[in-house]
């Protein structure tokens, strides 16, 4: 019975995991996670070497 129950138990992890990816990119999208704007607000001109503005 167990050897029956294994694919299907992989699959359905599989398939809530790739819900949560989406979900976590979707909560990311909503809350300005991926704005790169981010970086005129930290970084100045002339605050590092490693800064290209």
């Amino acid at each position: 019975m167990a050897e029956v129950l294994i694919p299907y138990i992989w699959a359905a992890t599989g398939f809530v995991m790739l819900i949560a990816i989406v979900l976590a990119i979707f909560w990311a999208y909503q809350h300005n996670q991926f704005n790169e704007d981010i970086k005129e607000q930290i970084f100045t001109t002339g605050d590092d070497d490693r800064y290209d503005a």
